[in-house]
């Protein structure tokens, strides 16, 4: 395989349990991008994980002394990387690092903030295949264009953007939608990139409540992110109706306006009002997020903080 330049390239790669696909992908990366910083978190493993990673001198290991879950082990790595740019990869064999290097190509030639994976590879289970399913369909009923793959792990960030969000990742899965999230409602410039995946090595450690924490996860990023497409259109709709019905009652019926269709519209001017409410709230907490990646230290100062950050994540 060719070397290629990834000097400003970190690589975050979450393990747990992974003893079966981290040396064969640790070795792929460590010949293919030998400049890059590659940082595995091993998350808690109790099989020989950490005995796999510490085959390879020049790749940072960070342990967790007990599994946090993906997203916190996401969360270590980005804190530890020091490269312009961070990427996420799996430990189990999926991603391919052609994908990675034109990825890591696009996002400095186009200078974007991020670019996200999009699987193209049918999933193996039909249970997760309904799982995304139901996901993306609750995403559309949003009007979330966040592409047609929400939670794809193969991605890459300029770190200087994604630092001001971490504390918005959550402690296990949906991570990646999160980010997915962020970066659209917040209008980062972004680009989807088209991924194939190969047959992972290991057990998958997906489960089904963690599909429907993945839906619990989506709406309360709408809400947080977009609160007025719950609020404001569920508002104009129950106006709607209840002066329609109002007007329709009085007209007919000759009896004034009924109190049934004051109380729906009524219903609707607050839910509208709250929606309002709700979106100055989440605009004026996700300014603050910004304003501190602003107010942050010089890049001198930085070092310390980050290495006690990781620290505390291992305490």
């Amino acid at each position: 395989m060719t070397e290629h330049d990834a000097s400003a390239l970190a690589i975050v790669i979450p393990a747990f349990n992974e003893e079966g696909g981290i040396a064969k992908v640790l070795a792929e990366l460590t010949q293919v991008v030998p400049d890059a910083q590659i940082i595995v978190v091993d998350d808690g493993s109790s099989d020989n994980t950490a005995q796999e990673i510490s085959k390879f001198p020049t790749v940072e290991c960070i342990r967790h002394p007990f599994n946090r879950g993906y997203g916190a082990s996401l969360r270590t790595g980005m804190l530890a990387a020091t490269r312009e740019y961070v990427a996420w990869f799996d430990a189990d064999n999926e991603h391919r690092t052609s994908d990675l290097l034109a990825m890591y190509q696009l996002i400095r030639e186009k200078r974007l903030a991020a670019v996200i994976g999009q699987r193209s590879n049918v999933s193996a289970s039909l249970v997760r295949a309904l799982g995304k399913f139901v996901i993306r369909s609750v995403g559309r009923t949003f009007d979330l264009k966040v592409g047609s793959d929400l939670n794809c792990g193969l991605r890459i960030f300029r770190r200087d953007v994604i630092s001001a969000y971490l504390s918005l990742l959550p402690q296990r899965y949906s991570a990646s939608l999160t980010t997915t999230m962020l970066l659209v409602e917040r209008r980062y410039p972004i680009a989807f990139f088209p991924v194939k995946t190969d047959p992972r090595i290991g057990t998958s450690k997906v489960r089904l409540k963690d599909g429907f924490a993945a839906i619990s996860r989506l709406i309360r990023l709408v809400m947080l992110f977009a609160p007025m497409r719950i609020f404001f259109r569920l508002g104009l709709v129950l106006l709607v109706i209840g002066l329609g019905y109002g007007i329709t009652i009085a007209l007919h019926a000759q009896r004034g306006f009924p109190v049934a269709g004051m109380l729906v519209a009524t219903i609707g001017v607050l839910l509208c009002m709250l929606g309002l409410i709700a979106d100055q709230i989440s605009q004026f907490w996700l300014s603050q997020l910004t304003s501190r990646q602003t107010d942050a230290p010089p890049r001198s100062q930085t070092s310390e903080l980050r290495k006690t950050s990781v620290t505390d994540a291992n305490s």
